[in-house]
């Protein structure tokens, strides 16, 4: 037992009292289980930069035939002009609060608005939608470089 002024840590998710390097049990997942993870779900959070600080979009997104991450972007969004060609992060997952399980997955990768008429017009007529259902007036491509994922609380 720990003396009483021992440093303690709160376990992620749980909120429980723990020693200093518990950690939430964890699988790490491949990168073709963390993609095929990415495709079960429709919101996540772009990761990029905003007037040079951190910032985190929640957005809803689809994964590509060749395993990139598609954003819609709705007309009057300011992202087109600051996303293209830079390192952004994507982080999706499904945890519940009840059992304390569930999954994480982030990529890292470039990001490149997509200008292809074809590509586009077949986005504006089967692809993801921005919140609200509003018109997407662009779509942003995240070319994963880096992926990461896990599976929590197995």
């Amino acid at each position: 037992m720990p003396p009483p002024d021992a440093p303690r840590t709160t376990r992620f998710l749980t909120g429980q009292q723990g020693e200093p390097g518990d950690q939430l049990p964890r699988d790490v997942c491949t990168r073709a289980q963390s993609l095929d993870l990415l495709r079960q779900q429709a919101v996540g959070r772009l990761i990029h930069t905003e007037d040079a600080m951190p910032a985190v979009t929640p957005t809803c997104y689809a994964v590509d035939s060749e395993d990139a991450v598609v954003i819609p972007l709705p007309i009057g969004s300011h992202l087109a002009a600051s996303l293209e060609d830079v390192v952004v992060g994507f982080q999706a997952d499904l945890l519940d609060g009840q059992t304390l399980q569930g999954w994480t997955v982030l990529i890292i990768g470039r990001s490149h608005l997509l200008t292809d008429p074809a590509q586009l017009a077949d986005l504006h007529q089967h692809g993801p939608q921005p919140w609200g259902r509003r018109a997407a007036h662009s779509f942003l491509r995240v070319d994963p470089e880096l992926v990461s994922g896990s599976r929590l609380g197995l």
